[in-house]
């Protein structure tokens, strides 16, 4: 008996309340709107191109607990079949292949359009082999063997330039920056190529794109190592990494050869690189 009464008490007590609450809210939903839920972001899906099990299983292991979904493959024709239906937001590819090499797999992927980030890992740390994967279309570049936490913060740091909404290359390259004339070429950064008249276009990375844009920013100037460094995103130390000098020796060689005259891009020791071509929009 004392109980009903309590549950009645309240309940006559808790009804005014009760209604006065629906009513706020009711009022504020004409006010705004019923409030959506935002989607849960798709979860990050990265490939993997390495014939070595037990590492592939580890690092399986790994990215699951970072919340990275890994798919492996051992065969370059496996990983280029799954192509046929979907795309990664990053590979991670082995140099060392069974088959083949790396660079021959990373050749044939670029020749076909596909233009997501790549980061391949190798134990052979010679600069002749880092420049052959570098311009290949690696858009990083890691030796074996290497701990986790690296490999996070490189996989990071080209996730971050690869989405539309990224600091680096995302917002100040490709989807912002329209087409430069650089002396006789032509660099359009969305389709990252490089094009000269009745000529065939060659195709650049990420990073190659980056760098292009930072030097023609500052045409005639010196743009130092560090600021460079710093427009490809890629987490290198300047004054131990040759990452950089590869990939700007690269780009030197290629505008030489259509600027057979001229340094078109001058490495002053100790300070950085000079474009030393005229920049324009291009018509």
């Amino acid at each position: 008996m004392y109980l009903r009464r309590c549950h009645r008490f309240l309940a006559e007590r808790l009804a005014p309340l009760s209604l006065l609450i629906l009513a706020i809210l009711l009022s504020l939903i004409c006010q705004h709107g019923v409030p959506r839920l935002r989607a849960m972001p798709d979860p990050v899906t990265l490939w993997l191109l390495e014939d070595d099990r037990e590492l592939a299983a580890l690092l399986r292991e790994r990215c699951s607990g970072h919340g990275w979904d890994l798919d492996c493959f051992e065969q370059p024709r496996a990983l280029e079949a799954a192509l046929q239906a979907r795309k990664p937001d990053l590979l991670v590819l082995d140099q060392m292949l069974p088959q083949c090499s790396g660079t021959e797999v990373l050749a044939r992927l670029r020749m076909d359009g596909h233009r997501f980030p790549v980061l391949m890992l190798s134990a052979l740390h010679a600069p002749s082999d880092r420049i052959a994967g570098l311009e290949a279309g690696a858009d990083d570049y890691l030796g074996k063997p290497f701990v986790f936490r690296e490999l996070q913060l490189r996989i990071n740091a080209l996730l971050a330039r690869s989405q539309p909404d990224g600091e680096d290359l995302s917002r100040s390259s490709s989807n912002a920056t329209p087409p430069l004339r650089i002396g006789c070429c032509t660099l359009r950064p969305e389709e990252r190529l490089l094009t000269i008249p009745d000529g065939e276009p060659e195709g650049l990375s990420r990073g190659d794109v980056a760098l292009l844009l930072r030097l023609c920013r500052h045409p005639g100037e010196v743009v130092s190592r560090q600021s460079l460094a710093r427009a490809t995103g890629t987490l290198v130390d300047v004054e131990r990494s040759r990452t950089i000098d590869m990939r700007l020796s690269r780009l030197r060689r290629l505008l030489n050869r259509f600027h057979p005259d001229s340094d078109a891009l001058e490495c002053v020791r100790g300070a950085g690189y000079r474009l030393t071509l005229p920049v324009e929009p291009a018509d």
